[in-house]
């Protein structure tokens, strides 16, 4: 059996160097030659994950972290076009798609493979996102959640929740690149190909990049707690360890992933993602036999099965200041409509009357993010009549205005947990990267990205120089309860085909008709939260893009029961100690977290450009534009 599986390894990478090396119609015959030899869909060697619960990858322990004192040059400003985005090259390859004829959707296409290559801890095409697409007057949802195998199902867990997170079990179908070619397909200039989008990405892993110190965290993070203790799952990760070692490479070493560049050649080649998801194609078998190796169940025939759902995107109108703003954000299993909800909320209490008290502005967000919480609660099986219930009742002005009507709010105190009403136990996804798109023509695109948890499942196939995501992992384990006694969520188990509940929510928001602001976070289920508080921070608040995004973060998901602070000496700072006693007096208490979510934005200057503001702070971000 091992010998077999070697084979196909090997004649796997023969193939894909055939791509390079041979005409179009050769390497497409040799595609083809794949298919006698797929591994035996039987393979799946016993695995047993580490003995211990992964812990939260945190950005205390590098130092960094909010900052009430952001250098102005942190941020970058144009005239015409912005990318803003985790990876400071990846937002500079952007801007020369856009100077080369290119969209922003076009531009996407690059940015996100470039930061799936150089922040692989973070995204991948080995993973899934959403992305919303604005051109003209439409804005679209593009849905490419990972998805659940064929022989996936609801017990298959049970008194073993760590394969949701370490191994082949942890594997779901992934779907970016099918999101990508969607976009491209949807909403690109139709000035540059599919190729022509993949060239510079490829070049760079074969050229390769200096090592970041948020990267070097996250793979020694990998190497000690994963890879050493579970020699199954560190299989040949070469590119994390300096050459002929088993030392993690340094900060501002070289690094280059030349399978991987192999890999989004041929993909590019090919015009589409079609290879990808070929079943009897040089990618899917090799992927799904790394999974089973592993104990998984993936199988290449359920790549077959993977498609993105498109959608227009979930809408939200406010006014404020005597502009009309207009929110569209992602729909489907992301957390778009918690976010609504959110804004729903807090826009009805500004109906009231708008504040400036410092403690008042904090209590009403803080309120604003326990009702978010309970809506996310409520979300998703999307095929379910439950699902449309809960797009009717959050979008409405009337759900938030009853709120108020019916003293579920006060300006002077908070409630217990059950007060909000939340319907199962939420769950905590991780990860992730987010990045915004503007273009010169008035379109704009936002998309976040991951691969799960810190490298996804640990999962590597070598040959391909995929990483693999964990994305199973996010949905809910039935047969459990919380310290709380919410349940999981019925909404959210698994069943085959199925897609995960995510915490994502990119987001585009027009003001008076016109593009005004692009943006996302990356950090798990604090980044509706993340999202929310910023753009009341930028619209309500009036605050500077680079103080929105630099300034220490709340977070609030009902339980437990406090608002989570990324740093409670800024807090005191930032507010003054006066407004965290008053705070303290209506209920409320806090914790310390470290920092929560990296957020990565774009937004209108008042002469009519763009400035737009990376998380450097918490991430090494970087914005570029024209």
């Amino acid at each position: 059996m091992k010998d077999r599986v070697t084979r196909s390894v090997a004649l796997a990478a023969l193939i894909l160097l055939g791509v390079y090396l041979f005409p179009r119609k050769m390497g497409d015959e040799v595609f083809a030659a794949l298919a006698v030899v797929q591994p035996d869909p039987n393979y799946a060697p016993s695995f047993e994950p580490p003995a211990f619960s992964r812990p939260d990858y945190t950005m205390r322990a590098s130092g960094r972290g909010p900052s009430l004192h952001p250098d102005s040059k942190l941020h970058a400003k144009g005239s015409r076009a912005m990318v803003s985005c985790d990876v400071p090259l990846c937002a500079t390859m952007g801007k020369r798609i856009l100077l080369a004829g290119g969209n922003a959707a076009d531009a996407a296409v690059t940015v996100a493979l470039c930061i799936g290559s150089v922040n692989s801890h973070s995204s991948g095409i080995g993973g899934g996102g959403f992305i919303v697409s604005s051109r003209g007057n439409e804005s679209i949802t593009i849905d490419a959640r990972e998805m659940a195998p064929a022989r996936a199902h609801k017990h298959m867990y049970d008194g073993a929740p760590l394969r949701a997170q370490f191994g082949g079990l942890a594997v779901a179908v992934p779907g970016e690149l099918a999101g990508l070619e969607k976009l491209h397909a949807l909403h690109g200039s139709g000035n540059l190909t599919w190729e022509q989008l993949f060239e510079p990405v490829v070049e760079l892993n074969r050229r390769g990049w200096q090592a970041s110190d948020v990267w070097v965290n996250a793979a020694r993070t990998l190497h000690t707690l994963v890879l050493s203790p579970a020699p199954e799952l560190g299989y040949n990760w070469d590119f994390i360890y300096k050459p002929h070692s088993r030392r993690v490479v340094d900060v501002g070493d070289i690094v280059t992933r030349p399978n991987y560049a192999n890999t989004l050649e041929a993909i590019a080649r090919n015009g589409s993602s079609a290879l990808f998801y070929d079943p009897e194609g040089p990618i899917a078998p090799l992927l799904a036999a790394r999974a089973r190796s592993s104990g998984g169940i993936l199988e290449a025939k359920d790549f077959a099965q993977y498609a993105v759902n498109v959608s227009p995107a979930l809408r939200f109108d406010f006014a404020h200041n005597g502009s009309q703003y207009n929110v569209a954000t992602a729909g489907g299993v992301s957390s778009g409509l918690a976010l609504i909800a959110g804004l729903n909320f807090y826009s009805a209490l500004e109906e009231n009357g708008t504040t400036s008290d410092a403690v008042l502005q904090t209590h009403r967000l803080v309120e604003a993010m326990k009702w978010t919480a309970s809506a996310r609660s409520h979300l998703g099986d999307v095929n379910s009549t439950y699902w449309a219930g809960s797009v009717a009742r959050y979008t409405s002005r009337e759900w938030a205005r009853d709120l108020i009507l019916t003293e579920q709010y006060a300006d002077n105190r908070t409630f217990a947990w059950p007060h909000y009403k939340p319907l199962y136990e939420l769950t905590e996804p991780r990860g992730t990267s987010h990045f915004s798109v503007v273009d010169e023509n008035g379109g704009a695109v936002g998309m976040t990205t991951t691969v799960n948890l810190l490298f996804g499942s640990s999962v590597y196939e070598s040959t391909t120089g995929i990483v693999l995501n964990d994305e199973m992992d996010d949905f809910s384990l039935p047969n459990t309860s919380n310290a709380f006694n919410l349940t999981p969520s019925a909404l959210n188990f698994v069943s085959p085909y199925k897609r995960p509940l995510s915490s994502t929510a990119p987001t585009i928001i027009r003001r008076d008709g016109q593009l005004h602001l692009v943006i996302g976070a990356a950090g798990g289920s604090r980044i509706v939260t993340a999202v929310l508080q910023a753009i009341i921070r930028s619209i309500y608040q009036n605050m500077p893009l680079i103080d929105t995004i630099a300034y220490p973060r709340l977070h609030h998901q009902l339980v437990p029961e406090c608002i989570m602070a990324e740093n409670s000496t800024m807090l005191d700072e930032e507010f003054g100690t006066a407004v965290v006693q008053n705070l303290h007096a209506m209920n409320h208490s806090f914790l310390d977290t470290g920092a929560l979510t990296a957020m990565n934005a774009i937004k209108r200057t008042e002469d009519g450009g763009w400035e737009g503001v990376a998380d450097f702070w918490r991430k090494r971000g970087g914005a570029d534009g024209y």
